[in-house]
């Protein structure tokens, strides 16, 4: 393969010289993307780290000063996080031994990374430490033989074990039923993403007291996929530190991942007792935010399911602190949140975009569904705004009565991530409704949501105020039941007060809604101006 020469270090960072491992290897990074399409490294979960991002996540290790340093870079790439760690160490003026396994399963990625040791060895070597490395191609979790052992036995002798884990694991969506899964079931649930089980392995391979940094997307925050997962690795390891990007774009651009990413740091075996946090708009790391938090206000484990809170400003924090305070949680007040249980794919046959002789009902969408309100029929894209009645499709209408409705995803151009219709049963003449898989809809057990109540849950779900909250437990586009079932809430009086003020306004101005919500709730100064700016 034809290594194109770049230097890489006058584009990402002043402090990246050609003398540096990782300088060296970014360049090799450089010709292998400038060889490979990004449709097929995504199809693989290849997402390169940047050299800056790189040196960032290996400043993050406390344990380096050991005599002996065993590392670990499973799904190496090109090696760049191992050469950002062996920078480090080089460094160092007492001598270190250094061993290196490296797990990589994409073929033409091999010889890129004995290239990129050696060189490591050799600029290592020439300052006065040893380096040895081994290159495994092969699957990493799968060679694990997990399926043979429990993954929450104990692993072996700790000599087997390694000081220091760093990586950027491949992230892609795995079928219950793989292997990878399968070897893994005690921490997995639903629909289970790779990323996730590399950092169980990754946890479970290191000593008592070792470091692991991982660069990953946010979903696994939160959420019922990733519950077992949480508790499980939360169990075992203890962050010390967590770094935000603030754009959802910028650090993996190029590869056009909408995922939230993260950086974890964190210590096996040993607890901290704050966490230190730190935010940054994009991957060039510029005008970082920090502020240190005790670890128990970022791992919620109020209701055992360990969410990971991340605020990322001291505002943010606040915000965080008044939601919490408030008493009640939904189905203290009667209400519950479902899924809508119509998959389009699965029933075709049910689908029409006009009325014919058939009993049909209205069938609903995300995007009928806008703040405050539900727009139908909206033929979008030829889609079905009907759903034929019949014996066999009766089991997957709902009750036409009156719902607050969620949209399950947002896309990157909205201002929130929580979008929160109404739909009020005297608009239609059906008795029956339907409601497609994106959506959520909100209901009383007992009894049925009236107006007042809606416009004021409403108001809360479509407020910046709860937008901030969110973000702070959800780092993805998706909106699910589970969270939406763990927001704290006002007592209902208050929702009924909130809603009765939002009926009497002329418009539904976001500003205005959001002006109502604060001073019923007596939020004043910096906080006030803060969600008044966002809500604009």
């Amino acid at each position: 393969m034809a290594i194109k020469s770049t230097v890489l270090a006058e584009k990402m960072h002043a402090s990246l010289t050609a003398e540096t491992i990782t300088a060296f290897v970014a360049e090799v990074q450089q010709g292998y993307e400038e060889s490979t399409s990004a449709e097929a490294r995504k199809k693989v979960g290849h997402f390169g780290t940047s050299p800056v991002i790189a040196r960032f996540m290996a400043g993050m290790f406390t344990r380096i000063q050991t005599e002996n340093i065993r590392i670990l870079d499973p799904g190496a790439g090109t090696g760049i996080l191992t050469a950002a760690v062996c920078d480090r160490i080089a460094g160092l003026k007492s001598p270190k031994k250094v061993e290196a396994v490296l797990y990589e399963n994409e073929p033409a990625l091999i010889e890129l990374l004995y290239k990129t040791m050696a060189k490591a060895r050799h600029i290592l070597e020439q300052r006065g430490h040893e380096f040895d490395f081994q290159i495994i191609q092969g699957d990493f979790v799968l060679s694990q033989n997990l399926q043979k052992r429990d993954l929450f036995e104990e692993t072996g002798s700790s000599h087997q074990l390694f000081d220091l884990v760093i990586m950027n694991p491949p992230y892609y969506k795995l079928r219950k039923s793989s292997q990878h899964a399968k070897s893994l079931s005690s921490i997995v649930h639903g629909q289970p993403n790779i990323y996730a089980l590399f950092m169980a392995v990754g946890a479970e391979l290191l000593k008592d007291g070792g470091e692991i940094v991982a660069i990953t997307p946010r979903s696994y925050c939160s959420g019922l996929y990733f519950r077992d997962f949480r508790r499980w690795f939360f169990d075992r390891i203890n962050p010390f530190r967590f770094h935000i990007f603030e754009s959802r774009t910028k650090v993996f651009r190029e590869n056009g991942v909408l995922q939230e990413n993260i950086i974890l740091a964190g210590k096996k075996g040993k607890i901290s007792n704050n966490v230190k946090l730190t935010v940054s708009d994009g991957r060039e790391l510029t005008s970082i935010y920090q502020h240190q938090i005790p670890l128990s206000r970022i791992i919620d484990n109020s209701t055992k399911d360990r969410i990971v809170r991340l605020s990322s400003n001291t505002l943010d924090q606040r915000i965080t602190d008044i939601v919490d305070s408030w008493p009640v949680r939904f189905r203290e007040l009667g209400l519950a949140v479902s899924t809508g249980p119509i998959v389009s794919f699965r029933a075709r046959e049910f689908l029409l975009n006009k009325e014919n002789n058939s009993q049909v009902v209205p069938l609903l969408s995300m995007h009928n569904v806008r703040p405050f309100t539900t727009v139908w029929p909206v033929n979008k894209n030829g889609k079905a705004v009907y759903f034929e009645v019949c014996e066999d499709s009766k089991s997957l209408l709902v009750p036409m009565k009156n719902y607050v409705l969620l949209k399950r995803f947002t896309s990157k151009e909205e201002k929130r991530r929580i979008v929160a219709g109404i739909l009020m049963a005297d608009k239609f003449s059906a008795n029956w409704v339907g409601l497609e898989n994106h959506l959520n809809y909100i209901y009383k057990l007992k009894s049925e949501l009236s107006k007042t109540e809606a416009y004021g849950l409403a108001a809360l779900l479509n407020s910046a105020l709860i937008d901030r909250y969110f973000r702070t437990i959800n780092g993805n586009t998706q909106v699910n039941a589970t969270e939406i079932r763990t927001l704290p809430l006002l007592p209902m009086r208050d929702i009924k007060m909130i809603g009765e003020k939002i009926q009497k306004i002329p418009q539904l101005d976001p500003l205005v809604i959001e002006e109502i919500i604060l001073d019923y709730l007596g939020i004043n100064g910096k906080i006030k101006n803060y969600l008044r700016k966002i809500s604009v």
